[in-house]
């Protein structure tokens, strides 16, 4: 990211890098995603769980290796580095990586207006929605409503303001769409007859929470698997210790490695 862009990211709220990721990542991406929603919709129908509609794979990360061989080429491009010196001024992890499909005619739960913090972290960048763009958004597939400068307010607009005054977010497959998780955004209908497939990536200061543990849920004993950059950002180095033998250790082998914010 250049300055330009970390200033619109910070000032408007949300910024799009064109072309960010090259073509060929896109069918191995796609063919990931497919796999994961066929394991991930089993799963929800075996626990009765409140998603209803197929193309929903939250956590995706842990379907398809694809999904961590993304993450290492992001590193690899510089994009995490960009957000740690630019953005956050700090080391940043991954808090949750997942992929949606914009269904034609069936709505999931991103269609309502919201912000993905739970909290409102007033002018301090605490995390970042990276939506990579596996197929191309347009104003008929339902390309993503974005509500600009609405990261600098703590209260929810209504509907009605909401609409009136948000961008829609059109792109072409490559194309990531970067914003302050403070945004007020929703998915748009698709009103054509193919899927709009996208890869949710959120992304925070390490200090917070994973929406998922993603070490334990990868295995402990799988951290060598990966090259340090990407231990670090899967969290590895932000766990935190469960009894007295794991907190006192050396910094070396430390769950909670220092110089991490």
């Amino acid at each position: 990211m250049t300055e330009q862009e970390v200033l619109l990211l910070k000032n408007k709220g949300y910024v799009i890098l064109r072309n960010k990721v090259t073509s060929e990542w896109i069918p191995k991406l796609s063919k990931g995603i497919d796999n994961a929603f066929i394991e991930h919709r089993k799963t929800q129908i075996k626990n009765n769980n409140d998603i209803k509609t197929s193309g929903v794979a939250l956590h995706a990360l842990l379907s398809d290796k694809v999904f961590i061989d993304f993450l290492g080429h992001l590193i690899d491009i510089g994009f995490i580095n960009e957000l740690k010196d630019g953005y956050f001024k700090s080391n940043c992890i991954l808090n949750s990586l997942s992929a949606l499909d914009n269904l034609p005619n069936q709505p999931n739960f991103s269609s309502l207006i919201h912000r993905d913090l739970r909290f409102y972290s007033h002018n301090l960048p605490v995390m970042v929605n990276c939506l990579f763009m596996v197929d191309d958004f347009t104003i008929e597939n339902g390309g993503t409503y974005l509500l600009p400068y609405s990261h600098l307010k703590e209260e929810k607009p209504t509907d009605e303001y909401f609409f009136n005054n948000a961008v829609q977010v059109v792109g072409k497959k490559g194309d990531l769409l970067v914003f302050d998780s403070n945004v007020w955004h929703s998915s748009a209908p698709n009103t054509t007859k193919s899927s709009r497939k996208a890869i949710p990536i959120t992304i925070s200061r390490s200090f917070m929470k994973q929406l998922l543990d993603y070490p334990r849920a990868l295995g402990y004993d799988k951290m060598n698997n990966f090259n340090e950059d990407l231990q670090q950002f899967l969290g590895y180095y932000s766990r935190v210790p469960a009894s007295l033998n794991e907190w006192y250790q050396p910094p070396s082998n430390r769950f909670y490695k220092q110089n991490q914010d």
